[in-house]
């Protein structure tokens, strides 16, 4: 796969380059990777590279990434624009995908969510470049189908969480099919079923003018009787065949024009919505500035995994941490979280040369200790929260989990099993 980041800062294209390198790690495949600081030399790069996916800033000199897409979707719709941006703004997003890309991830970045991301941008990729390879349909409904064919392969926990974040995040298939979410539930509990079973599956996803068709093969234990029943759980009404060890199902498209909630959901909706708030805990100018330090942290915390480390490093984190602390403290509602980041910092302050020799193997932990403060900073003042304390306990309970690990270094004759026995 070849790749275009597209960014003027030269930190945030190594962040992804680095990003890139895990994936081709985690799944043994082959990446090239190519660079650009603005958007018109992206549009350059295009030109004589053969370029399959890119990644996109949006404000950038000379051409900004919104120009970049539109003319790079024009001139090459098979390739396939990702924005990332730490824009907040809902027509900026709109339009940009407007344009022509295809997702946009916001700042700052996941690594474990690029990373599965990529994955699954590569195989969508590769189904849209072998699709008129496809000789016949396989759906047992019919063969008259459009000429391209996807298909995922389910052998694994991982691999059926794959097609569940696909089919529910990536693809558009919520455009164009009632009740995605219970569908592929149904989907989930057969590959499910088939797994416990140790039998590998293949899942195939077709269509034609009026329906999209699943099919899955390998179905050597599943019943009619067990396939009913799980019908009846996830998704009732859904129309299948099933023929020996192969099953199809057949969804009428819809739109979303005449698709219609039904009144039941909408006032599920209502009510969820009026059980959650922002909260005013924190400045207009010092939640700016809040967000900036949280979104430096994050990108401190994303190379543990990726690169060796200095003790400057480890530095650089506890004194943004410590920015976090002051910030958090002249606010009394968020005191746990204050208190339980003030305590990660003490442990660094101590501990700094065990942190750094221990820093790849903290990576994971320290991603989802930052994610879950990221989580609270977007529903308490964006999205809306059910209490401002709503994360207290897993914050607190990440920074126990990476104390318990700094006392085990001091202490290695602890068995590391026992301090997660809990």
């Amino acid at each position: 796969m070849n790749i275009l980041i597209v960014d003027d800062l030269r930190d945030n294209r190594e962040i992804l380059e680095r990003l890139v390198v895990q994936y081709t790690r985690k799944y043994n495949t082959r990446c090239n990777v190519y660079s650009a600081a603005d958007g018109l030399k992206a549009v350059d790069i295009c030109k004589v590279n053969n370029i399959d996916l890119i990644f996109m800033d949006i404000t950038m000199p000379i051409m900004d990434g919104l120009e970049a897409t539109k003319i790079i979707h024009k001139l090459y719709p098979s390739i396939m624009i990702i924005v990332i941006s730490s824009e907040n703004d809902e027509d900026v997003k709109n339009n940009i995908l407007n344009f022509g890309a295809e997702d946009y991830i916001r700042k700052p970045l996941s690594s474990s969510i690029i990373i599965q991301r990529l994955h699954n941008y590569d195989i969508l990729i590769s189904s849209r470049n072998t699709a008129k390879s496809q000789p016949q349909a396989v759906n047992n409904f019919t063969s008259n189908i459009y000429t391209y064919q996807m298909k995922f392969f389910i052998a694994t926990d991982d691999e059926l969480a794959q097609v569940w974040e696909t089919l529910l995040l990536r693809l558009d298939f919520q455009n164009y099919i009632e009740q995605l979410s219970d569908f592929v539930s149904l989907i989930f509990g057969l590959g499910t079923f088939q797994i416990e079973k140790s039998y590998k599956c293949n899942l195939y996803i077709e269509e034609d003018e009026n329906f999209f068709y699943f099919s899955m093969d390998n179905m050597k234990k599943l019943s009619a009787k067990t396939v009913n029943a799980m019908i009846k759980k996830h998704c009732k009404g859904v129309t299948y065949k099933q023929k020996e060890d192969f099953i199809s199902f057949a969804l009428a498209k819809t739109t979303q024009e005449n698709h219609s909630t039904p009144s039941v959901e909408i006032k599920q909706i209502e009510v969820l919505q009026e059980s959650l708030q922002t909260y005013n805990i924190m400045s207009e100018d010092t939640l700016n500035e809040f967000e900036f330090i949280l979104a430096e942290v994050n990108t401190e915390i994303m190379l543990m995994g990726s690169s060796d480390l200095e003790i400057e490093d480890i530095d650089t984190i506890n004194e943004y941490v410590k920015k976090l602390v002051t910030m958090l403290s002249h606010s009394s509602e968020a005191n746990v979280i204050s208190e339980s980041l003030s305590e990660f910092t003490n442990l660094l302050d101590e501990y700094s040369e065990a942190f750094l020799e221990m820093s790849k193997d903290l990576a994971q932990m320290m991603q989802s200790f930052i994610n879950d403060i990221i989580t609270w900073k977007e529903m308490i003042f964006y999205t809306g929260a059910p209490s401002v304390d709503f994360l207290d306990s897993s914050i607190s309970s990440n920074v126990g989990m990476i104390k318990a690990l700094f006392i085990t270094h001091e202490n290695p004759s602890e068995n590391l099993d026992d301090i997660f026995d809990f």
